[in-house]
C-alpha cells in the first residue's frame, strides 16, 4: 500500500513535531511504502502532499484541524482514504469522530489501515478566488476575526489560544451586514456579530457553536444572531461558550444544504480555523465526501 504521511512540525508549539516521523516509521515497519512530508508553510505542505497523493492510496495527517482542512482539500471527493492522528491545539474534528489520543491512534495504525472507511460530509466553499473544501465550520465576521487574531497569539498556551483571541476581539466587536440566502430561498439581510455555517458541532478547541450539527447527515447548520447591544452580546457569548445559545430567541439556527453569504464590506472567510477567502461565498454540503479510516 502506498501511504503519504503529512505532518505539521509546528503543532503544539513544535512539541508534536516528532510525531510525524514516528507515524511514518511505524507504517513502514508494517510493510507499506511511505512518503513523509513535513513542510512548515501551509501552501508548501498542500502542494507537496497533493503531488505525492497522485500515486498513493492513503493519506495520514498528523496535526490539528488545520491538517484536517488540508486533507479535505486533497482527498475530499475522491476514493482515497484518510487517517487523522490528532496532535494539534484543538483537534475538534478528531474529537467529533471519537478518534482518541495521539498515542491511541498511533498504536492502532495497523488496524486503521485495514479498516473500512467512515463516510463524512464536507462543505464546498465557492468564493471569488476559487473553491475550497472544509470539514468543520465556515465562519465570517466576529468568528473569523477571532480566528485571524488567534494566529498571532503564539505565546499563549495552545489550549487557551482561541479563548484568549475571543477575549481580545470582544473588546471591540464589529457588527457587519450580511445578505443571506439558504437553499435558494428569499434573501435576508442580517446585521450581526455571530454568523457561521457548520458541518461540525464544535470549533475553537471545543466551543459548541452548532450543538445539533452532524457530520454524517448530509446537512449544514446555519447559525446567525440578531443585532445586539454590547451587554446583550456578552451575555449571548457566555451562552455560546456553554452551548446554550440555541434556545435564545435572538439566535437563529437553520438546517440547510446550501448557504449563500454576501456583504457590502470586505469580509474574510475562515474554515477549519484557516483563512480560505472573502465574501461572497456559496457553501454547499458534499454528503459522504471524505473517507476516514477509524476504529468503530
Amino acid at each position: 500500500m502506498q501511504v503519504v504521511v503529512a505532518s505539521n512540525p509546528t503543532a503544539r508549539f513544535g512539541r508534536a513535531a516528532p510525531v510525524g516521523a514516528i507515524v511514518a516509521a511505524r507504517i513502514a515497519d508494517l510493510g507499506h511504502a511511505v512518503q513523509h512530508i513535513a513542510a512548515v508553510d501551509y501552501a508548501g505542505q498542500l502542494e507537496q502532499t497533493r503531488f505525492a497523493m497522485i500515486g498513493a492510496d492513503v493519506l495520514v495527517v498528523v496535526g490539528g484541524d488545520g491538517m484536517v482542512h488540508l486533507a479535505a482539500n486533497i482527498v475530499g471527493g475522491t476514493s482515497k482514504r484518510l487517517i487523522i492522528v490528532p496532535s494539534g491545539s484543538g483537534n475538534d474534528f478528531a474529537k467529533t469522530l471519537g478518534l482518541g489520543s495521539t498515542e491511541q491512534v498511533v498504536a492502532s495504525l495497523e488496524a486503521l489501515l485495514a479498516a473500512e472507511p467512515d463516510r463524512i460530509d464536507l462543505v464546498r466553499i465557492e468564493h471569488p478566488d476559487g473553491v475550497a473544501l472544509a470539514a468543520g465550520i465556515v465562519s465570517v465576521g466576529f468568528d473569523a476575526d477571532v480566528n485571524v487574531r488567534s494566529f498571532g497569539f503564539t505565546r499563549v498556551p495552545s489550549r487557551l489560544r482561541y479563548q484568549a483571541a475571543i477575549l481580545a476581539t470582544v473588546l471591540r466587536p464589529r457588527h457587519r451586514s450580511f445578505q443571506v440566502r439558504l437553499d435558494g430561498g428569499e434573501a435576508r439581510t442580517w446585521r450581526t456579530l455571530v454568523a457561521a455555517i457548520a458541518n461540525n458541532r464544535i470549533f475553537g478547541g471545543g466551543i459548541p457553536i452548532a450543538p445539533g450539527a452532524d457530520v454524517r447527515d448530509g446537512r449544514l447548520t446555519a447559525v446567525f444572531a440578531d443585532e445586539l447591544s454590547y451587554p446583550r452580546f456578552l451575555w449571548l457569548l457566555g451562552k455560546v461558550l456553554r452551548g446554550r445559545h440555541e434556545a435564545d430567541p435572538r439566535v437563529h439556527v437553520v438546517e440547510c444544504e446550501t448557504a449563500e453569504l454576501a456583504s457590502g464590506e470586505t469580509v474574510i472567510v475562515c474554515a477549519d480555523g484557516e483563512i480560505v477567502g472573502r465574501l461572497p461565498v456559496r457553501c454547499s454540503v458534499m454528503p459522504g465526501a471524505l473517507r476516514v479510516l477509524r476504529i468503530r
